[in-house]
């Protein structure tokens, strides 16, 4: 029975995995099944609906699903036939949704050639069988991607193919970036600019300047160097999202990062975040844009995020100052009635919320001032007039094992890095049987949880051992660091914000002793710690 002057929608789909089974599941054989399909039952007014390239798990992202389902919303559409019930879709909620809910309240009739599938017939108690089967197919293909990504993770390759601004993928190896010349100084303004202490709107007015393409414009250029940016909107205006993704990201040091984002579940396509100790590290791999120094630079400053006061006003010490005694950062204060700046300790003012008490600690900025000033023209100057004396100080002053237990440390990072490699293996072999049916669900719990348990302290292990020896080894690369700053400020006359960013790393401040009045303050310098 057909509906006079309605739609019949003809819709097709096929997924890119659908693909892969032949040519029985093309859009053309679907077209041509289904149209005369229409036309030996008499279905007339019939239109195509058709979504190439989309996976059936999701109705949201399929344009002429959406279009269709608006047609039936405004009652336009009578029939809808598809060749079977996995082209629907392979949701089984979803899928149910329709069929059993949506579709009869819009007075739609449901058609799957293939699986004998008729609504107007009534209730089909193997439709709702299929429609999960159809999910399940969905499940198991998914549990054997995750498993073939996961390894190329593992074996350090390029999973999604998204290639970072300032890069392109190597015409020989797909999995090697080389520097893109056009853009790669867009990124190294960035940085730079960002370390000495320009604001994000500073940089996406310098971008705009320069006329360096945003990152959606950046991709149209690489895949074809004669487009037209004039054809988009704004292709210089860069947002602050952008600008903040590409200052927290490693890869710019020439390092990969693998295995960082994947999907919630075969079902959602939100985007989530992998914690640090599920993803792959591969250091060296393709030449750097920005150096160590730049980098950390930044990201102590990204860390630091001033506070800004109600004159607009950012303290010159602000996220420096830290309570000797608990711990806890100094909060900065101003009276009313004067220009009196004071710092007291954040610990005594939650104290009602905290087990543990503590004072107040409050300082006058003046005196915070007078003595970073003093000791800072202190450090500099023995650092200028004998460097070599000023080396073997902080060579002494930091914590520099003996050769032997340098050699032993190694040893023990070699064997725990082999087993932590070991482990992962295996990891991934017990997820590819799984997930082909070589392994049952309760052995495959009871082995990874077993794994994940010694991976996690094997990471721990490599950790710890890492920032040992890598102490070791940058004492002297540190101080150098040091004596490049000091070499930077040849005429210090007042603490500006920057420069107590480019000279102190902390500030502990102590309670004034009450029977001889004095105070204790001990300041660490960047990569050299407390120099007294």
């Amino acid at each position: 029975m057909t509906q006079p002057n309605k739609i019949t929608a003809l819709y097709c789909r096929l997924s890119q995995d659908d693909a892969i089974l032949g040519e029985s599941n093309s859009i053309t054989n679907q077209k041509k099944m289904l149209e005369k399909y229409a036309a030996d039952n008499g279905f007339e007014n019939c239109r195509f609906y058709v979504d190439d390239g989309y996976s059936g798990i999701s109705f949201d992202n399929r344009p002429a699903f959406q279009e269709m389902y608006s047609e039936i919303e405004k009652c336009n559409i009578g029939t809808v036939i598809t060749k079977d019930l996995s082209r629907f879709g392979r949701n089984y909620l979803l899928v149910g949704q329709y069929l059993q809910i949506i579709f009869p309240q819009y007075g739609v009739r449901y058609i799957a050639v293939n699986d004998n599938v008729d609504t107007i017939q009534g209730d089909d108690e193997f439709t709702e069988l299929r429609s999960l089967f159809n999910e399940w197919y969905v499940r198991d293909c998914s549990k054997k991607i995750k498993a073939v990504k996961l390894a190329q993770a593992m074996r350090g390759e390029r999973v999604n193919g998204s290639v970072p601004y300032g890069y392109m993928p190597s015409h020989e190896d797909k999995n090697r970036l080389i520097v893109d010349e056009r853009f790669a100084p867009a990124i190294q303004d960035m940085f730079r600019m960002y370390a000495n202490g320009d604001g994000v709107i500073n940089i996406i007015r310098h971008l705009k300047a320069c006329k360096y393409p945003k990152p959606a414009v950046m991709k149209k250029l690489q895949n074809d160097p004669g487009f037209d940016v004039s054809a988009i909107a704004d292709p210089y205006v860069w947002c602050k999202r952008s600008i903040n993704i590409i200052l927290d990201n490693p890869v710019y040091l020439g390092h990969t990062y693998t295995h960082r984002s994947g999907k919630a579940s075969y079902r959602s396509n939100k985007k989530v975040m992998y914690p640090s100790n599920q993803q792959f590290e591969f250091l060296n791999t393709h030449k750097p844009l920005v150096d160590n120094d730049t980098w950390n630079t930044v990201q102590r400053r990204k860390a630091d995020r001033p506070k800004v006061n109600r004159q607009s006003e950012v303290d010159s010490f602000s996220g420096l100052l830290f309570c000797g005694d608990c711990g806890t950062r100094m909060s900065v204060h101003r009276e009313k009635n004067r220009p009196r700046i004071y710092y007291t300790c954040e610990g005594y003012r939650s104290r009602k919320e905290r087990s543990d008490q503590c004072t107040t600690h409050c300082i006058n900025k003046k005196i915070v001032e007078a003595v970073v000033l003093d000791d800072l023209l202190r450090v500099t100057s023995e650092a200028r007039n004998n460097r070599e004396k000023f080396i073997e100080l902080c060579k002494n002053n930091s914590s520099t094992a003996s050769k032997k237990e340098q050699a032993a440390k190694k040893l023990e990072l070699t064997k725990a890095e082999k087993r932590l490699a070991e482990v992962k293996r295996m990891f991934v072999k017990i997820y590819e049987d799984n997930a082909l049916g070589k392994l049952s669900d309760e052995d495959y719990v009871m082995l990874s949880g077993t794994y994940k348990s010694e991976q996690a302290q094997l990471e721990q292990t490599v950790n710890e051992l890492s920032t040992a020896l890598e102490q070791i080894r940058n004492d002297e690369e540190n101080t150098e660091r040091f004596l490049k700053i000091v070499d930077k400020y040849t005429d210090i006359t007042e603490l500006t914000y920057d420069l107590l960013r480019d000279f102190i790393d902390k500030i502990f401040i102590y309670e004034k002793d009450k029977v001889n009045k004095t105070r204790r303050i001990e300041i660490f310098y960047n990569f050299v710690g407390n120099i007294s």
